[in-house]
């Protein structure tokens, strides 16, 4: 179990949950895993440097280099000075082992942190806070409960939830499933001008350009964006629903979906 600055136990569930709701983005699991490492590596490497000397001990040089040149002991009784390094000399052995402690990578296992997660997760929803600890974009976030967005809404003066139109839905259910998607094959399956709709999601943040096509005139291509898997609660694109008739054993099978190139110039 990993320990405070001032020696006590800290439950791993708790860092977890201070580092996700510190951050701010979602944390990926490397990235929980690199920071528990860094901190137990920080510790070791302060350990191996050699032990702490604590103000007890301090007093207790003093107090024997007093005793040693026939001066008087000042505030610290002799009794007490000997009682303090007794229990300096008895801590340093713990200091010791922690200074030969597994390497970081084997204290903190990515089934570890799962569990802890999964920990995390069962307790906030047995206490109905309205707070869950979700996967999104391949990151862990805090988030409001789904069924508190009025009152957070109000509270935020957000008015009321922007809703998507139904050509907005059909374009963006399209770019999702075949991205990278130029804007003549969206409107080949629609059969109506896309340019429109496609500019708004654009300015919502739920499609954006990845880069252009091969075809003659080299036409945009268009895919989603992280911000659309965190406004569905999708942990990938994988997590999209299968289509009703995709290749394999039934409508049920799942089709591989594309990851789109990510540009810097693209949002």
């Amino acid at each position: 179990m990993p320990r405070s600055a001032s020696g006590e136990d800290v439950p791993l569930s708790a860092i977890l949950s201070a580092l996700i709701l510190g951050a701010d983005h979602a944390l990926t699991l490397e990235e929980l895993r690199k920071t528990l490492a860094d901190i137990e590596e920080q510790r070791r490497a302060q350990a191996e440097s050699g032990p702490d000397v604590s103000d007890d001990e301090l007093e207790v040089a003093q107090a024997e280099a007093d005793l040693a040149a026939g001066r008087t002991l000042g505030a610290i009784p002799h009794e007490e000075a000997a009682a303090a390094l007794e229990a300096a000399r008895a801590a340093r052995p713990e200091r010791e082992r922690n200074a030969a402690a597994p390497s970081p990578a084997a204290v903190f296992p990515p089934a570890d942190i799962r569990k802890a997660i999964e920990d995390i997760r069962t307790q906030l929803a047995a206490a109905g806070l309205g707070i869950e600890l979700v996967e999104i974009n391949g990151g862990y976030r805090f988030q409001t409960a789904a069924l508190c967005g009025p009152w957070v809404r109000q509270m935020l003066n957000k008015g009321r939830a922007t809703v998507l139109s139904r050509p907005s839905i059909e374009t963006l259910a399209i770019i999702a499933y075949r991205q990278p998607v130029t804007r003549s094959e969206i409107e080949s399956v629609r059969g109506v001008n896309a340019g429109h709709v496609i500019k708004a999601l654009m300015e919502m943040q739920l499609v954006r350009i990845v880069g252009r096509s091969d075809l003659p005139g080299r036409p945009f291509l268009f895919g989603t964006t992280p911000q659309f898997l965190e406004h569905f609660g999708l942990k990938s694109l994988s997590d999209l629903e299968t289509l009703p008739g995709a290749p394999g054993d039934g409508a049920a099978a799942a089709t591989p979906l594309p990851q789109p190139p990510v540009l810097s110039t693209a949002r």
